[in-house]
């Protein structure tokens, strides 16, 4: 039998050409004279001169978007010229052997939105009108893509759909609809094609509806991240930081819990800090590669000067190019093409390996899920930020242990940074522990201590005390503690449980329990809360690795 034409995914999740591995490595695209006006002024010169650029850097990928108003300008109404000239761009990726990265829904676009103007301020995801409209517009586009099925990389449903007023706005329910009914319509008319939702990092660390594990018939997960503090969870003290350097291999990491991912942007958007630069890249990509990344594509090739929306407001735009003005690559940005080209020769990461567990709850997600116990996405993936920096600097291999899945067996020691755990999570992590494994809990929640927990902990809460800093004196360093669970301070009474420290005023804050043949090391505040406080100050967030040191080796 012939091998298929065109790329696959083998059974890890990694692309195949005919039969070999192929790794998408490449760049974002708009045109610099115009940006986001590329449609209606098709400068066809500079677009064919980028896709000569690109091929001569030795990459193999471009990532480009379809603003939808230019391409249906009246409700039901298509401009063939802008479908023509669709194609022709997917021809010139073809002829130059460059694989092509449709963005189809945009939407978004670099702080901007977009959209014809016959939306009148209908939703996207649930509106009746719109949601026919998508589906017509999907299966349109798909039937001018499919042709060139030979040279497409994937084709995405939008632009950081997440990041849309409309997520927020939608039931995360319709939103999934949405994702399955544009799927269908994409492989009705190109049945062999790679679907990916081009999502950011929003799925780890927010909950616009647009969800790890749901984003029905998409074939692959997207990541996307930039080293800028305030863009997430946490902070952090610039690009040379290593906390900074572990967040895109965060994102990775969790996202391919889940399935295959494809790091679809990422980028310095400072452009000028030649060490700075090379240092961020030199440590990220490397660690999103073992972390299961199956491609990275840079924002953006160009320099974006012009002077339309978005980029009069945005002006970072025009200086976030991997190239220059004269198509050079700009110092500082070099590794990420000589990082693409070890990649052919880079062996394949294998299945995650190490013994230590960063636990990801059942219900993560907290819009329509009754069953959530008050689990909240920015916070929590605030904590697994400052829990996975801290056991990798301590040279833990860290894998993601689901819990909506049976427990991991290769991994003999958890960590749970403040999620809070329904019962059926407890009993499972209770026989975990009595199994010979070892369960470390920051932050138990008070409200949720029940028969299960007692057990599980070997002590009972006897009374809630105002949330007030204590103080507790342990592996030679003195702790201060502020955050608490739902802001309350649960004094608890030992039963077989043994007390490792105590605050000033006599209470316990640090806990062991044996159960069977296992051991729960547990602390009463939110530890991680604690240290994401003063994550921006490299000294007072590095000292806290003494405590996960000692923590973690409490057998």
């Amino acid at each position: 039998m012939p091998e298929p034409i065109g790329l696959t995914l083998d059974e890890r999740g990694y692309f195949l050409l005919t039969g070999k591995r192929f790794v998408p490595v490449g760049a974002n695209y708009w045109p610099a004279s115009c940006g986001v006006e590329m449609w209606p002024q098709w400068p066809a010169s500079e677009i064919q001169h980028d896709l000569d650029v690109l091929k001569s850097l030795g990459l193999n990928s471009i990532r480009f978007f379809l603003r939808w108003q230019d391409f249906e300008p009246e409700a039901g109404r298509y401009d063939p010229t802008t479908f023509d000239r669709l194609a022709q761009l997917l021809a010139w990726c073809s002829e130059r052997g460059i694989f092509a990265h449709p963005s189809l829904f945009v939407g978004w676009m670099s702080g901007g939105i977009f959209w014809p103007s016959w939306r009148r301020r209908r939703n996207l995801f649930c509106d009746p009108f719109m949601i026919e409209r998508s589906i017509a517009f999907a299966r349109k586009t798909a039937e001018v893509i499919a042709p060139f099925h030979a040279h497409v990389l994937a084709v995405d449903l939008g632009n950081e759909l997440d990041d849309l007023p409309d997520s927020q706005a939608a039931p995360p329910s319709s939103i999934i609809d949405w994702c399955r009914a544009i799927c269908e319509a994409i492989r009705n008319t190109y049945p062999n094609c790679l679907i990916i939702a081009g999502t950011s990092e929003n799925p780890t660390t927010g909950d616009s509806g647009w969800r790890l594990g749901q984003q029905p018939g998409t074939d692959l997960y997207s990541v996307h991240g930039y080293p800028v503090p305030g863009w997430h969870p946490v902070d952090f003290d610039g690009m040379t930081d290593p906390f900074c350097q572990s967040f895109l291999p965060f994102y990775t990491k969790v996202t391919r819990a889940f399935g295959p991912v494809l790091v679809q942007e990422f980028g310095t958007l400072v452009t000028f800090g030649r060490q700075q630069q090379d240092r961020y890249l030199r440590a990220a990509l490397p660690a999103c590669w073992e972390a299961g990344a199956n491609g990275f594509l840079w924002w953006c090739l160009r320099d974006i000067p012009a002077r339309v929306h978005p980029y009069v407001k945005g002006r970072v735009e025009s200086t976030l190019g991997l190239v220059d003005a004269h198509d050079r690559v700009k110092p500082g940005l070099e590794y990420v093409v000589e990082f693409g080209h070890s990649l052919d020769s880079r062996p394949k990461p294998e299945p995650p390996s190490g013994d230590v567990g960063l636990y990801f709850p059942r219900h993560f997600y907290q819009r329509e899920d009754q069953q959530n116990p008050g689990n909240v996405p920015d916070r929590l993936s605030r904590w697994m930020l400052v829990v996975n920096f801290m056991l990798r600097e301590l040279g833990h291999a860290v894998r993601m242990v689901r819990g909506d899945l049976p427990l991991d067996p290769g991994v003999h020691t958890l960590v749970v940074p403040g999620a809070r755990l329904g019962s059926d999570e407890v009993e499972a992590l209770a026989a975990w522990v009595s199994a010979g494994n070892q369960l470390v809990w920051h932050g138990i929640d008070p409200h949720g201590w029940g028969h299960e927990c007692t057990r599980l902990l070997g002590a009972r809460p006897v009374d809630y005390r105002a949330a007030r800093a204590a103080h507790v004196a342990a592996f030679g360093d003195v702790w201060a503690f502020a955050d608490y669970p739902r802001g309350v301070r649960a004094e608890v009474v030992p039963g077989g449980a043994k007390v490792v420290t105590r605050d000033e005023a006599g209470l316990p804050v640090l806990l062991t329990n044996k159960l069977g043949q296992g051991v729960v090391i547990y602390a009463l505040p939110l530890v991680e809360e604690t240290i994401a406080q003063v994550a921006g100050d490299r000294d007072q967030r590095d000292r806290w690795r003494t405590w996960y040191d000692h923590v973690i080796g409490m057998k």
